[in-house]
């Protein structure tokens, strides 16, 4: 089961993952400075807006960053869904052995809250999809 999940997004809300439970949700670290999180930045939003109608969130985890950089990173790729801003990484340490080891890192929960998928470094749309959509049909 994962931790409690929760923080102030780059917007100024409060974002909890316990109001998630129940749902899928796709938890993704970045920091604006990653090149590799440049890169899979529009296979993200790509995810993001195709899963959706499935019931599926994401949540970004923004670390080791300034909200400023952040922000415009959010703006040049059309990211818009939430990300906890989480400058001193604190956030993800609750993951303990799941703790990310490179950036990116995204965690695929499934509706009980379980890490039902897992990818280290940047992914892609066309990798990641199915998987998702497989997660979600769980249990439906």
């Amino acid at each position: 089961m994962t931790p409690a999940l929760k923080g102030t997004t780059l917007d100024g809300k409060h974002a909890d993952i316990a109001r998630m439970r129940g749902d899928v949700v796709v938890i993704n670290i970045w920091g604006s400075w990653c090149a590799p999180c440049r890169k899979e930045a529009p296979e993200l939003r790509k995810l993001a807006e195709k899963t959706e109608p499935l019931g599926v969130h994401f949540l970004g985890i923004d670390i080791r960053d300034n909200r400023t950089a952040a922000k415009a990173f959010e703006r040049n790729f059309g990211i818009t869904y939430p990300s906890i801003y989480d400058p001193d990484s604190r956030t993800v340490t609750g993951f303990k052995q799941l703790a990310a080891r490179a950036v990116p890192t995204t965690y695929v929960l499934d509706k009980q809250g379980r890490v039902a998928a897992l990818s280290i470094g940047p992914l892609t749309y066309q990798d990641f999809h199915p998987i998702i959509k497989d997660i979600a049909a769980e249990n439906s």
